[in-house]
């Protein structure tokens, strides 16, 4: 029924209106970690011109001993990698913050996927020593 809705307000607007984004799951930030080795894709959402790396479940787990023990990491947005800042977000009232912020950038289904998932702002990452990247370079991809 929403994507009936959807379709028809998007047809009659001439697609200036789009009342929900459907999406493949939630969107992700390639990060490098050292000494890990190898980049990989790990869930975020932006806050401002920082990166909120997300967990599954209540803890992280292994996620968060990786960026607890990373020497230095980098993010790559817009095929050009950028140093970060890691700064684990450890206060509940700042994880609460950061969660509800996650639900208003997120469509439906990544609602969907974050609460079935546990999802947790676990980490955040500030770019350091070059321009921040801006949000229009980046392509997120679904996860």
């Amino acid at each position: 029924m929403i994507g009936l809705v959807n379709r028809a307000v998007f047809a009659v607007t001439r697609g200036r209106v789009v009342l929900y984004r459907f999406g493949g799951g939630m969107p992700g930030v390639m990060v490098g970690l050292a000494p890990d080795g190898k980049p990989d894709i790990i869930t975020a959402f932006r806050d401002g011109d920082d990166h909120v790396l997300v967990a599954d479940g209540g803890d992280g787990g292994a996620l968060v001993e990786s960026l607890r023990s990373a020497t230095s990491a980098r993010i790559e947005v817009g095929g050009r990698w950028y140093p970060v800042a890691i700064v684990m977000i450890e206060r509940e009232s700042e994880r609460e913050r950061l969660r509800k912020r996650m639900f208003a950038q997120a469509s439906i289904h990544e609602r969907y996927e974050a609460k079935r998932r546990g999802a947790v702002p676990v980490a955040r990452l500030t770019p350091q020593g070059t321009p921040a990247p801006k949000p229009s370079d980046e392509a997120f991809s679904g996860i």
